[in-house]
């Protein structure tokens, strides 16, 4: 009995080391990867400098968990920062663009850190892999949800309308506002994730059941509306009075100085974002503990 146990302890010793080596050995070859990505993204003004090289860490990490979860961190990135770029002129005419530089090292954090580090969690911890897979590309889904729904819901030409008070008409670009056409990205945005994933599954480079696919793009979704409730309670909020408007700057895009009217000085978009894929991974944790 006591050799058996200690069989089994020094093979799960093994085990665990052999992962750290590989996914020490993933790491560099997701820096190397996302180097040549991060400028190709850069240049196409999805990313600003900071951002890129933010980014480029964050490929090593996405690609510590191997091709299986690489690839639908790609998608994320690449679907949801292109939804943004054919989005900009609309966000633009209604004064709710962000940045032409493209995304900041902030907003990137925000998007994709708690992924990288289920990711690079799912690449070390090999006795726990079977519980992290899930909730990591609900992790994924979630970002591409919510990046979605605020480009497609951009194309809406009625005002959003506040997620916790549906009766409130709000402004473009509100934190917490939410539109139909904004609802349906957010499923497409999931969705995405969701297909990659399946593909993957079907082909063998994910060791993941088909029947879990819907979960994951439920989740996805969820993750969405944690964001918009989070937005619309906790966010900071300012109102810039030259334009009369509420934004999420304490600069307005017009330049103009705003005034802070609510929400926590400390809850940015971006904590927005960290807070509601936490709460995400941590639904997929317990979901698949309990099931």
């Amino acid at each position: 009995m006591f050799k058996a146990t200690r069989i089994i302890t020094t093979s799960r010793y093994f085990r665990n080391v052999y992962a750290f080596e590989e996914a020490a050995v993933n790491f560099a070859a997701g820096i190397a990867l996302g180097i040549p990505l991060g400028l190709v993204a850069y240049k196409l003004k999805y990313l600003d400098k900071r951002a890129t090289a933010v980014s480029i860490l964050l490929s090593g990490l996405y690609f510590t968990g191997g091709v299986g979860l690489y690839l639908p961190s790609l998608a994320f990135f690449f679907s949801s920062s292109l939804a943004t770029r054919l989005a900009y002129a609309s966000k633009k005419s209604k004064g709710a663009a962000e940045r032409e530089e493209g995304r900041s090292a902030s907003q990137v954090i925000g998007a994709g850190l708690v992924a990288a580090v289920l990711t690079a969690m799912y690449g070390i911890l090999a006795d726990h892999r079977d519980k992290l897979l899930v909730p990591t590309l609900a992790v994924l889904a979630s970002s591409n949800a919510d990046t979605w729904a605020a480009e497609v819901g951009a194309l809406y030409r009625g005002k959003p309308r506040l997620i916790t008070r549906p009766g409130i008409e709000v402004e473009p670009g509100t934190s917490g506002g939410v539109t139909p056409l904004g609802a349906l990205g957010a499923v497409s945005g999931s969705a995405v994730v969701g297909l990659v994933a399946l593909l993957e599954s079907a082909l063998g480079i994910l060791p993941l059941s088909a029947a879990l696919i819907p979960q994951i793009v439920l989740l996805g979704w969820l993750g969405e509306v944690f964001d918009s409730v989070i937005g619309a309670t906790l966010q900071v909020k300012y109102y810039c009075p030259r334009c009369r408007t509420l934004t999420d700057k304490p600069v307005h895009l017009c330049g103009e100085k705003t005034v802070r009217v609510g929400g926590l000085s400390w809850v940015t978009n971006e904590i927005t974002n960290l807070l509601a894929t936490g709460i995400v991974a941590l639904l997929g944790l317990v979901l698949q503990t309990l099931l």
